[in-house]
């Protein structure tokens, strides 16, 4: 018969009334699938993944061997081939899988044989997937041993069957070869030890000797681990799941004066002083729902009443997923909190003594934070700012400055923060007595532990230095413009001479001529030559101007009392008429230390400020003179109540040739002359608006205690 003629209803026989199944005359049972895969699932469990596969392929084998010798008297097959081909089909025929054999390869002569095919839909594969998952290595341990014990029966020769693709390991079907046990490789040679007889007894007596080397073992370092607790100079204790004390070490029961007869009746909360019991209390419960190690501090009293601190590490013991104790750690903290202290301590003294050092700073020093908000600002940054240092915290530089200054700060954190490089650039801050000062911002990255944290800037005054600039070069101007205003004075002077000579003698001459009254003409002929002698000594007065304010006034400079100075110099004003029509308020400030300076000079610049003041009102309104005594020197201020200073004035107020006056009233040269006679006094001149309308001028003398030699400049 050949293989693919056996059918399946002439091979077994359902014989309900007796209770049994007959597969080739021989009793057989049904077994579910499932009933398998519990038994390799305990198999595996119980004496290993080795010996379970030892067991199940040895089991196949004895299935394959047996159906051999059973198909024998039923197959009476034409050939060895169809034989072979027998047993793919009647393990087919037991739902064990799909067999798709190859063409077997028989060399009887020499005893070699050998054959592939491929299994698909393998129960064993099935069922360790869905028990175990996915593995590493080929599962189907009975369908290798049942195909070699067929095999080996059929063909009267020791063959293995090598499963080298399987799909319990995600491969898409079963892959195997039949061949000779003494044709296996070198790597596959393992595999015949799986088809010896296997002494279950020995294997469970060596596991059983294993078992209780492992326990005594166990014993040995449990008793090490409980020496070892008991010796630790810490304190440890073990708890039960309800907080009661199980366990106290030697340490701890010495520290805390407790004998191991009192642990029965102690809890942990007990242990501690009674302002930290409910403390202690709810610690365990946030241990039990955090299911984690967990600390706390807390205060104990140790043998003798005195209180010390404590932290306790404690951590859950499980069994079976259920919280049944605790195990932990009571660790004396107080050398750790004296550190601490100390190094708190320290840490402040540092920050005070870096903010002492930053208060001390002149310069003006600010940090801002990633989100471009203030963090820090030292004592002069706050004063430029008019704010508290701790009120500046957390707020953007806009609510604080100028909204152009501020907008120069974020445009440079911008780049900053952004990797660009940047350049120093100037802000202007107002202060509270109406002025302002000019600040020279430097930033740079500021970097915490590797990483730019935000901003740091420093804000240098640059006020003074930005004035003794405009000085200098106000200096160098006036000294440019006086060498030529001298040459033209000179080269002016003469031809202005003989117009105003020869308009005298012309002048003269019609007064003297007789009946030049009665004519019309030599009338207009005479009031043209006193205009022309007018604007000739009027260009006379140009000139000399020009010539005072190119020549140096090489004053010698004397103590001066400048409150009596002033007080005689304005009642000679006032006579003179230089007041007239307007109202001179004077505030001396009493105790005034002597001045240095030259009294003749400093009269020509009061009287041209004065003029100027009263001008500026037309005429009508008040000067107010005052003068007092500041950190620089004595300070003269003269304030009017005209229209101020518009925009722009100020910068060229002390230039020559510069007036604000209508064209024929002024040279524009009385405030140049004025600032060439301060440079010459080593004194100082500025000017300003009043808050309450109207300009201020300044004039700063050196006091002559503060000049070396003092008063015996120019004596």
């Amino acid at each position: 018969m050949r293989s693919d003629e056996l059918d399946f209803h002439s091979l077994i026989d359902f014989l309900p009334e007796t209770g049994s199944i007959s597969f080739c005359g021989r009793r057989a049972i049904l077994v579910h699938a499932d009933s398998m895969g519990a038994l390799r699932k305990e198999l595996v469990e119980t004496v290993g993944l080795d010996i379970a596969k030892v067991i199940l392929t040895r089991y196949g084998f004895s299935c394959g061997y047996e159906d051999a010798e059973l198909l024998a008297g039923y197959m009476h097959p034409d050939s060895l081939e169809e034989f072979i081909l027998g047993g793919p089909r009647t393990h087919m025929f037991s739902g064990i899988a799909e067999v798709e054999p190859g063409h077997p390869e028989i060399d009887h002569d020499h005893g070699r044989y050998r054959m592939s095919g491929r299994w698909r839909h393998s129960y064993e594969a099935e069922q360790h997937l869905r028990l175990f998952g996915r593995s590493e290595d080929p599962v189907c341990w009975t369908l290798t041993g049942y195909a070699s014990g067929f095999a080996s029966r059929v063909l009267d020769a020791d063959m293995i069957c090598v499963e080298h693709a399987c799909e319990g390991r995600g491969d898409a079907h079963c892959a195997w070869t039949l061949m000779n046990a003494s044709d296996c490789a070198p790597e596959l040679a393992g595999l015949r030890e799986y088809f010896k007889p296997l002494n279950i007894r020995d294997r469970i007596n060596v596991l059983e000797s294993r078992v209780l080397e492992r326990t005594r073992e166990l014993e040995a370092s449990e008793q090490r681990y409980r020496n070892l607790i008991e010796d630790l100079p810490e304190m440890v204790f073990a708890l039960h799941a309800s907080g009661r004390l199980l366990h106290l070490n030697k340490a701890a029961r010495l520290r805390l004066g407790v004998s191991e007869a009192q642990l029965p009746t102690l809890r942990l909360k007990d242990l501690v002083r009674p302002e930290y019991v409910a403390r202690a209390a709810g610690f365990l419960k946030d241990i039990a729902i955090r299911r984690s190690t967990t600390d706390i501090d807390v205060v104990m009293s140790d043998a003798a009443g005195r209180p010390f601190p404590v932290r306790l590490q404690v951590e859950p013991v499980f069994k079976d997923d259920k919280i049944v104790g605790y195990s932990g750690l009571a660790l004396d903290i107080s050398a750790q909190l004296e550190r601490e202290r100390a190094l708190t301590e320290y840490a402040r003294q540092l920050e005070s003594r870096e903010q002492q050092i930053q208060d001390v700073i002149n310069d003006a020093v600010y940090i801002l934070d990633g989100s471009g908000r203030l963090a820090f600002i030292n004592a002069r940054m706050a004063e430029l700012l008019g704010t508290a240092p701790e009120a500046a915290l957390g707020r953007p530089v806009g609510e604080l400055m100028p909204a152009a200054s501020a907008t120069r700060i974020d445009k440079d954190f911008a780049r900053r923060i952004g990797g660009e490089s940047g350049q120093p650039f100037e802000i202007m801050l107002p202060q509270g007595d109406g002025g302002s000062v000019l600040l020279e911002v430097n930033s740079a990255l500021f970097v915490g532990n590797d990483t730019a944290d935000g901003v740091i800037g420093v804000a240098r005054d640059i006020t003074a230095r930005r004035q003794m600039e405009q000085q200098l070069a106000q200096a160098n101007r006036l000294s440019a413009l006086g060498q030529f205003a001298s040459g033209v004075a000179h080269e002016i002077n003469n031809p202005l001479g003989l117009v105003s000579g020869y308009a005298e003698e012309l002048q003269a001459l019609l007064d003297t001529s007789a009946g030049s009254k009665d004519i019309p003409q030599l009338e207009t002929l005479r009031r043209g030559l006193v205009t022309i002698q007018q604007q000739a000594h009027r260009c006379k007065a140009i000139t000399d101007n020009l010539l005072s304010f190119s020549r140096r006034q090489s004053a010698a400079l004397e103590t001066v009392d400048v409150g009596l100075f002033l007080a005689e110099r304005l009642a000679f004003f006032n006579d003179a008429g230089l007041t007239r029509g307007v109202e001179v308020a004077v505030a001396i400030e009493p105790g005034l230390p002597p001045a240095l300076a030259s009294p003749a000079l400093l009269e020509q610049v009061v009287q041209n400020l004065l003029k100027n003041a009263r001008d500026a009102m037309n005429g009508k309104g008040r000067i107010e003179l005052g003068v007092r005594n500041t950190a620089e020197g004595i300070e003269i201020e003269v304030g009017d109540e005209g229209p101020g200073l518009a925009p722009g004035v100020i910068e060229h107020v002390f230039d020559p040739f510069f007036t604000t006056k209508a064209p024929g009233k002024g040279t524009g040269l009385g405030l140049s002359i004025c600032y060439s006679i301060m440079n010459e006094i080593h004194g100082r001149i500025s000017c300003g608006n009043r808050a309450q309308g109207g300009a201020w001028f300044r004039v700063l003398l050196p006091c002559a205690d503060d000049t070396p030699g003092g008063g015996a400049h120019g004596q």
